[in-house]
């Protein structure tokens, strides 16, 4: 899929969204927790604002030129891996994505550093009980590991962990 058939897919489904060139993508996921280790070039950037939080849906391009190949989808952070899918199947799988977020089907959990800012862990819980995508069992026993108390191992090594939890609706940030 090409730019232009993402925003054709976007107008017709009623999203609203924006573009821009991104200069730099090591200054770009840099800014996210990842750590980069080559400078890919500018690329375009599609971005689904939510105005519930500054969690959006950012659709990803491979390139600055003038109708790029799609990358990949992300949702706050969370890379979807969708590169490498066959087009046949990319619009109906990104247009169910996006939905899923929009529903607030889609929460994730986003863990980085807190003196260093670096990414570590992600993962994204479906809540979709009428199909086998229903991970919320797992999600809930994540979070109740998230606001446990701190072990005694992990007060000796003295890392401060960062967790962003999140879906479409709701943020919430636990630091310990």
């Amino acid at each position: 899929m090409k730019l232009e058939d993402v925003k054709q897919l976007l107008n017709e489904n009623g999203y609203a969204y924006e573009t821009k060139i991104v200069p730099s993508s090591l200054n770009f996921y840099g800014g996210k927790g990842f750590c980069p280790k080559t400078e890919t070039g500018p690329f375009w950037l599609l971005t689904i604002p939510n105005p519930n939080h500054d969690k959006n849906i950012e659709i990803v391009f491979s390139d600055a030129s003038d109708n790029p190949d799609f990358y990949d989808l992300e949702f706050g952070g969370f890379w979807y891996e969708m590169f490498g899918y066959r087009d046949e199947h990319l619009p109906r799988d990104l247009l169910d994505e996006i939905q899923r977020i929009v529903t607030g089907k889609a929460n994730v959990i986003f863990a980085t550093d807190a003196k260093t800012g670096k990414w570590f862990a992600d993962q994204i819980y479906f809540n979709l009980p009428e199909t086998d995508m229903n991970d919320m069992d797992d999600y809930k026993r994540t979070l109740s590991r998230i606001n446990a108390p701190k072990s005694l191992w992990r007060k000796l090594i003295g890392r401060t962990d960062v967790y962003e939890i999140f879906n479409w609706f709701s943020y919430q940030k636990i630091i310990k």
